[in-house]
């Protein structure tokens, strides 16, 4: 009953004005809407909006609106076939547009756009929960499934129909069936990853790689067959869809490069399309790297493992800068379970290491809201707090863990709901403005 509270929770907090922020003129989520709108009416010729414009022989017709001022740009180049991505993720992604009677190259509504999202943020929401019960037991499940659930950055991200928010509950459920030994169905489900987004086609190789490390020798040949057949039957997608487009698009997916910078400019710099400073999100990825430095029991090498070969993954194919946040939506379910590890250890051993990340990351939501407090009181709440931790009154730190992480989940839930209105009162929202008319 709990756990689904917890994903009601979560649902809800990505549903509240999920089609108020984030909000851009470029949103890909409508251009694969669009894509998959089209798909469905010929598989062979999708159309749709492509970031490749110069010498793409797939270019159909190309405008630029409000060019010089970046808040109201709106660029479109049409392509046909549009081959930028696997289409199955864009074909899920545009089929309640479809089924609703929308058409493509013309406005859809933004949540009928998001909400391929936010169904799939139940999937995801449940299948983190079940991953992290399943390595870690009912109380590490449990906390992960909260954070996921609340944790601001988490919520927003799973408000938009990028691939990755489709790609990561297919992505969960195969470890989870692979962790329950279940190969075929896994290697189903972790075909179709690759159909989704590009860096999906890595998952049967890295459950092959793990299989084969356990000398499970039989199931890393179908594991690899599966990853195998899944970028062959692609290829012949694309060249049947159009060989001259197809070709062109595999070589500018190609030119993104790897670079020593890619991951420090996105772990230290949260955003969407502006700064989101979450400091949960930094947090999630500190506590990730901490579990990295785990790895004599079964669980945590599964864990790691996942967790190593996707950040190699988005290393090698993000780019120089890799400023594109959704790169990283498939790591979130890693950062919440990492959270929710760290967490239960802090609640049945409390202790001044532990907490200390707690304190210094968690209360960012302030910030978020532009709520300045005073230093002195800032100052005076950190002395107060931990010095039953330097003194180590177990009694009194038992509980002061307790009230702290409640507070912190609270405070994340009310900056969820707030934000939208915050960030539209500082900056410049796409909401159309309303013109009153006194007769």
């Amino acid at each position: 009953m709990l756990v689904w509270a917890l994903i009601l929770l979560g649902v809800s907090l990505r549903s509240f004005k999920a089609d108020v922020y984030p909000v851009d003129n470029n949103d890909d989520g409508l251009f694969y809407t669009w894509a998959g709108i089209s798909f469905w009416e010929n598989p062979m010729q999708p159309i749709t909006h492509s970031i490749f414009e110069a010498d793409n022989p797939s270019l159909i017709w190309r405008s630029q609106f409000m060019d010089f001022i970046p808040i109201e740009r709106f660029g479109i180049k049409m392509v046909r076939p549009w081959l930028d991505h696997p289409p199955l993720g864009a074909a899920l992604i545009g089929l309640p547009a479809k089924l609703l009677g929308y058409h493509g190259f013309g406005p859809i509504p933004q949540l009928i756009v998001r909400f391929p999202a936010l169904v799939a943020s139940i999937f995801t929401l449940w299948l983190t929960y079940v991953l992290g019960k399943n390595l870690f037991g009912e109380s590490v499940g449990r906390l992960s499934l909260l954070f996921l659930a609340t944790v601001p950055y988490y919520v927003v991200a799973h408000r938009q129909s990028f691939l990755e928010n489709i790609l990561t509950p297919l992505f969960l459920g195969s470890l989870i069936l692979l962790r329950k030994n279940k190969i075929i169905l896994a290697a189903i489900l972790a075909f179709f990853c690759g159909w989704i987004k590009i860096p999906g086609f890595a998952v049967p190789l890295m459950m092959a790689l793990w299989l084969w490390r356990k000398q499970q020798v039989k199931s890393a040949v179908i594991m690899l067959a599966t990853g195998i057949v899944s970028i062959l039957s692609y290829l012949a997608y694309g060249l049947l869809a159009g060989k001259e487009a197809f070709l062109f698009i595999l070589s500018n997916q190609g030119n993104r490069g790897a670079f020593v910078n890619s991951f420090f400019d996105t772990i230290t710099n949260p955003r969407f399309y502006g700064e989101f400073h979450d400091g949960w999100y930094i947090l999630g990825f500190i506590f990730s790297f901490l579990m990295l430095t785990k790895f004599k029991k079964e669980k945590f090498k599964f864990f790691n493992w996942f967790l190593s070969l996707w950040l190699l993954v988005l290393f090698l194919a993000a780019g120089r800068f890799n400023n594109s946040p959704w790169y990283y939506y498939p790591l979130i379910p890693f950062g919440a379970i990492a959270l929710g590890y760290f967490a239960n250890q802090l609640l049945k051993k409390p202790n001044l290491f532990l907490v200390l990340p707690f304190w210094l990351l968690g209360f960012t939501g302030f910030e978020l809201l532009k709520i300045d407090i005073n230093s002195s009181y800032l100052r005076l709440a950190t002395i107060f707090f931990f010095i039953p931790f330097v003194l180590n009154y177990k009694k009194i730190t038992f509980w002061l863990v307790r009230i702290l992480l409640v507070a912190l989940v609270l405070l994340n839930i009310y900056v969820t709901l707030r934000f939208p209105t915050v960030h539209c009162q500082e900056e410049r929202c796409l909401a159309p403005t309303k013109i009153i008319l006194k007769l």
